[in-house]
Parts: structure tokens; sequence; C-alpha cells
């Protein structure tokens, strides 16, 4: 069996990484369930847990979804309720947020995130992704690369990669004259979407991902163990997963193992930063 400790060994920067995701999965997690809002793994995470009974040795980021119908009273609730060191970031409190999904944060750690450089904590998260009712996905694939851009450019996205100010100052406006266009044909797909519903589920309109989730696959959920800790995952997490991914329990050649963060750049504090 493959060595997979060159990754995330004990006392490597990305384990010690990955163990704050984890710590901020777990409150999230009890927040969730103290007010019985459905939540599962996703993604990376989700492969992780079958496959590896926890993180991927590189994976360097955590997923969970959620319906988001259901995302106004967990952000109520995370926001009164979680710990102070964590702190909920999206497009409502995070002026330089580039997209809708929410994310909550540890303030009491450091990554060199570029595209976070102005946001008001630039620590380790985790990515809440929303689901909504779904179009067909030629329809969200033209829409959200204008929608998407859009969004982004009005929430600082040139400014955020350091772009001079005559060219972001630009790019907003544009991205302004453009927005009533892109309002309007997410309007028509959330419309269409619900009038047309049939259990199948879509990221928003702002992640450029396209695989449908499948309500039949995911609920009821059921629960699994990741890291030595019990979290909701589809119930059906065969078919979800294969669908989306083929098959996922093959293991990547190393040339498709990619670690994405700045490991060297973490920093761990043990009060609030400065």
């Amino acid at each position: 069996m493959e060595d997979y400790s060159k990754y995330n060994g004990e006392g490597t920067q990305l384990r010690k990484a990955q163990l704050c995701m984890l710590n901020i999965l777990v409150e999230i997690d009890k927040i969730c369930r103290k007010h019985n809002i459905p939540y599962w793994l996703d993604s990376g995470t989700l492969i992780g847990a079958v496959r590896h009974g926890g993180f991927i040795p590189w994976d360097d980021d955590m997923d969970i979804c959620i319906l988001q119908k259901d995302y106004p009273r967990l952000r109520q609730y995370l926001i009164e309720e979680l710990p102070k060191r964590y702190q909920l970031s999206d497009p409502q409190n995070e002026p330089y947020s580039i997209k809708l999904t929410p994310l909550v944060k540890d303030t009491y750690t450091y990554c060199n995130y570029p595209l976070a450089c102005k946001q008001k904590s630039q620590g380790l998260w985790v990515d809440i992704l929303l689901q909504i009712p779904a179009v067909p996905m030629w329809y969200k694939k033209c829409v959200e690369k204008l929608y998407a851009r859009v969004f982004r450019e009005m929430h600082h996205f040139a400014e955020s990669q350091g772009k001079p100010k005559r060219i972001y100052v630009a790019k907003t406006g544009l991205a302004y004259l453009a927005y009533p266009l892109a309002y309007v044909l997410v309007w028509i797909g959330n419309y269409w979407a619900k009038k047309h519903y049939h259990g199948e589920l879509m990221h928003t309109w702002d992640t450029y991902h396209s695989s449908r989730r499948y309500e039949q696959e995911i609920f009821p959920l059921s629960e699994m163990d990741f890291e030595g800790k019990s979290f909701y995952v589809p119930h059906n997490v065969d078919a979800y997963l294969r669908r989306i991914y083929g098959d996922y329990m093959k293991i990547p050649d190393e040339s498709h193992r990619q670690i994405h963060m700045d490991v060297n750049s973490l920093k761990f504090f043990n009060t609030t930063p400065s």
C-alpha cells in the first residue's frame, strides 16, 4: 500500500491545516444538528470519507452542501453560535466575496490566498455549497459564464487581483451595465427550474460546476466516519459519487494530485491575530 505521509504526515503544514478545517466542520455540524438543518459532505471531502476514512491525503479544502432554502436559518445560527475564532463570510457581510458560496473561516489562522487579500480574514475555511433546483445543464453553462463574471467584477475581482485602478473601475462599470441581463437570465432559469422540478439540484449560478445532485440519492441522509468523527452524507453515496466522478475509488496518478494551498504561507495563532 502506498505511503501517503509525504503529503499530510503528522506535523506537516498540510495536516495541521486539515485538522483546523476539521474543527470548523465539527462546529458547523453541531449547529446543524441542534437546529435540524440538513447538510452533507460533498466533492473531494465525500470521496475522502469513503476512500480514505478522512481527508484525501493531498486535499487542502472541505466542502459541504445544503439546500439554499435552508441557508437563511443556518446563517443566523452560525452568526449567533459559532465560537469567537470562527467567522461566517458571504456576500452579505464581505464586500470582497467573489462568489455566492458561504465560507466559515478560522480567524486564528492565515493562508496566503491572493483573491482573499482584501477580505476581513484570510484564514482557513470550509465551503458551504448552496444547492438550488436544476435547469438543463446547457442553460446553466451558458448563463453562469455571464452571471459569474458579472458577480465577481461587481465584488472587486479585478481589484483583488491587484489590477490598476483604471482597469478595475472599468470592469466594475461594465459589470453593473451587464447585471440587468444576467439577473433576468438567472430569474428565468430559477422560474423554469421551480416549474419543472423533478428532484434535481445544482450548485448556484456562480460556481462553474455543472454536475447535478439528485434528492433521491441524498435523502434521507446517512452518517459516515470522517477522521474519527461522524458527519452526514448522501444515503446512496456510491450512486452519488459514481455519477459525478466515475470510478471515484481509483487513486489518481501522482501527476494529478494537486495541493492548491500555499502551505509554506500557513500560520497558526493561539489568539486572534492582529
